[in-house]
């Protein structure tokens, strides 16, 4: 009974991170490759960042790949934003606190940098979107666009992706992508709610209002809060539709996605 207690205690104790799983701990991690941890801050800031880099640099080191490489990116990204806020923060008392996150400052740059070198050539769909998003590269949109119809972006993220080369391209084809990546998701995913804000303000630019009103009333249940819902329910009144109805289709539309049965309104048979 004493040792039953015992090892339930051990399993609820952030220590124990999963090592009854065969799982290093992050400190176990720096103790046995001290490498992967060296070279970020040592104090509690962006204690998150830090985690999710030594992870994926201990994942990546035991099985390489593009998918991880591609993690770190993101990963050293967030942590650059991190550690960068946590640096101009004056420590009266212990200067060498802010050196310290310096340190971390310029070890996302020059990881970000080596990162994106090793990853030029990549194949990797979204390494290819990453490299044109942030450093133009056409030749990675090119092989980017090449794998729209070979199924291999047949996932919502990738699918917003491709949204955003198209926006200011082809407005009926972003918004088709857009509903494309919602039949994707599948129930209990976390879905992105930057979709409805984007089909809303589209419609918007269209003066298709009603469906602006649908799409906006779905993201301010989602929590967004850049849409002005009651002037878009003005202009959906100047058009002669009721909001209550468009309500209606909007609650649909929530139940339909967060069950993954979405299906995109072209293919339905109402008209609104």
């Amino acid at each position: 009974m004493r040792l039953l207690c015992l090892l339930t205690i051990c399993f609820f104790l952030t220590a124990c991170e999963n090592a009854f799983f065969g799982e290093k701990t992050i400190s176990q991690i720096c103790r046995d490759y001290p490498q992967m941890c060296q070279d970020l801050n040592t104090d509690a800031h962006c204690r998150k960042e830090k985690a999710e880099i030594i992870r994926t640099r201990y994942a990546n080191l035991q099985a390489p790949s593009d998918p991880l490489k591609y993690q770190l990116l993101l990963q050293f990204e967030d942590y650059k934003v991190c550690i960068g806020k946590a640096a101009q923060i004056e420590h009266i008392k212990r200067k060498e606190k802010k050196t310290d996150r310096v340190k971390g400052v310029i070890t996302a740059r020059r990881q970000l940098a080596q990162l994106a070198r090793d990853t030029k050539d990549s194949k990797y769909p979204y390494l290819l979107h990453y490299h044109w998003s942030r450093f133009g590269k056409e030749e990675s949109m090119t092989q980017f666009l090449a794998l729209e119809n070979t199924g291999e972006l047949e996932k919502p993220d990738l699918q917003v992706k491709l949204a955003e080369y198209y926006v200011k391209k082809d407005l009926d084809k972003t918004v088709n992508l857009l509903y494309h990546a919602l039949e994707l998701y599948e129930s209990g995913d976390t879905i992105e709610p930057e979709i409805f804000y984007s089909l809303s303000t589209i419609f918007l630019k269209q003066e298709r209002f009603p469906r602006a009103y649908v799409w906006a009333y779905i993201a301010k249940e989602y929590g967004v809060k850049d849409l002005d819902l009651a002037q878009i329910e003005a202009l959906v009144r100047q058009v002669g539709k009721r909001p209550n109805r468009l309500e209606d289709i909007a609650d649909d539309y929530i139940s339909d996605i967060r069950s993954g049965k979405f299906v995109a309104p072209e293919h339905k048979p109402f008209v609104y």
